[in-house]
């Protein structure tokens, strides 16, 4: 088997995480409890290296919290919006299966992207590749709505570059959306 060779390395923002975490989870606001948590964080990030994932380096803390806000304001109007379809039992709903080019070819973009398409209600991720994700949506009565889940799904992977992305990545932001062969 021919894997990377993984390499010790420390990371500021996950020593600091870490610490957080060992800190929240004794309970304790404390320079001691600091301390062993800053040790502790260290001595796992040496027993368990990670590989190499050039998106975590590129971490923009502006883009995350606008990445977690788009989320969240994207789980409540969908959840109402899926639960207004479903009351609405006379109507019958139409699903549908589409395949959506992504921008970025990075494995991270696009295994974020396909979470977040996959937790907000209406909308679930089936499979994925290198540029490409196919999503299986709810209510996509007309072209219209799919375009719409399109859409949908190319903006949270704008968002998800903004947080991650490198700066190769974030260029592509300033690019022409890519199309699927029944858009050409």
């Amino acid at each position: 088997m021919n894997r990377p060779r993984l390499r010790y390395r420390v990371s500021i923002v996950a020593t600091v995480g870490l610490a957080i975490v060992w800190m929240m989870l004794w309970g304790e606001l404390t320079i001691g409890a600091a301390v062993f948590g800053l040790l502790v964080a260290l001595l796992i990030q040496i027993a368990f290296p990670l590989p190499d994932v050039p998106e975590l380096e590129s971490f923009r803390p502006i883009g995350f919290a606008r990445l977690v806000l788009v989320t969240l304001g994207g789980l409540t109007v969908s959840s109402f919006q899926i639960a207004a379809k479903v009351l609405a039992f006379w109507r019958p709903t139409r699903n549908a299966i589409i395949r959506v080019p992504l921008r970025s070819s990075s494995t991270f973009i696009t295994v974020i992207t396909a979470e977040l398409v996959s937790l907000v209600p209406g909308s679930v991720a089936v499979d994925a590749g290198a540029g490409w994700i196919v999503v299986h949506v709810f209510d996509a009565s007309d072209a219209a709505a799919i375009e719409r889940a399109r859409a949908k799904v190319r903006s949270t992977e704008a968002t998800v570059l903004r947080a991650f992305g490198t700066p190769e990545d974030r260029a592509l932001l300033r690019r022409p959306e890519p199309r699927t062969q029944e858009e050409r």
